[in-house]
């Protein structure tokens, strides 16, 4: 049986929005200064020298068993047998890229076992991979543009708009006075995603604590909402990811994902 939370990785990719109301447009130097000074608020693993790390990772089995159904002892202590059998190590290059490796305690028995373990390979590997999508954005450089490119930042009032392209996707990001970013939207041509995300303050800035997120393809099925919960250790004075916590829906259907992330391994630029 594949457990449905397995289908459910796809990389939110980020970006933020809100409908105009009164909108104001911040001279340059101001804009700068606002930009600058938002991007300073944020904790970036890129300068704080992080090049690459790698984690091993576990998911809670026997939650996901239970989600599916399954309450025999004996049924659900066999499954969870071979389900602690399975190990995953992820590494985060200096590019961001996400590579998820996998091995196995024993051969599957038979096929119909086999094709298992390539069903659970393949979903941790999405949902793995669809979390750093997200979370890469706000925790190894700040969540907005460069001070320097291209870009509109609005005055609304309580909050600023701050507007720009990335390819064929349109981003706008939404942060209030403080300078904490509330939304960031991207409307591409196969998508729109929108992430409201929550920080915490620490002593280095802002640090992704979780966030809500959408994703609506343009057209059939896949419309995707998650409720996102990370806690994260200091590792040579770094903030890794220890913890993630995901209620997601899929076309309606809830599930519920945990993974834990331990022996970290980092290297320094």
């Amino acid at each position: 049986m594949k457990p449905r939370w397995l289908s459910l990785c796809l990389p939110l990719l980020l970006a933020c929005g809100l409908a105009a109301a009164a909108q104001s447009l911040a001279p340059v130097s101001d804009r700068k200064k606002v930009i600058e000074e938002a991007r300073h608020s944020y904790y970036s693993l890129r300068a704080a020298g992080l090049d690459e790390f790698r984690a091993t990772i576990k998911p809670n089995w026997e939650q996901v068993l239970k989600s599916q159904g399954v309450s025999d002892p004996a049924q659900l202590q066999a499954a969870l047998k071979l389900l602690n059998g399975l190990h995953f190590t992820m590494l985060q290059d200096k590019d961001g890229k996400v590579t998820i490796t996998h091995h196995a305690d024993i051969e599957p028995p038979n096929e119909q076992a086999r094709k298992g373990f390539e069903d659970i390979y393949s979903g941790i590997d999405q949902a793995v991979s669809g979390f750093f999508a997200t979370w890469s954005l706000f925790m190894l450089t700040p969540p907005l543009p460069a001070v320097a490119s291209e870009y509109q930042l609005e005055d609304l009032g309580s909050q600023y708009r701050v507007s720009y392209k990335e390819g064929s996707s349109d981003i706008v990001t939404v942060m209030g006075k403080d300078l904490i970013v509330r939304e960031i939207k991207v409307t591409a041509p196969e998508f729109t995603s929108i992430v409201r995300p929550h920080v915490a303050q620490t002593a280095k800035g802002f640090v992704l604590a979780g966030y809500m997120g959408d994703y609506t393809p343009k057209s059939g099925p896949g419309v995707v909402h998650l409720e996102i919960k990370i806690e994260h250790t200091p590792v040579h004075g770094m903030q890794l990811p220890l913890n993630l916590i995901a209620d997601t829906t899929l076309d309606g259907a809830p599930t519920h994902i945990e993974l834990a992330f331990s022996e970290h391994e980092v290297k320094n630029h």
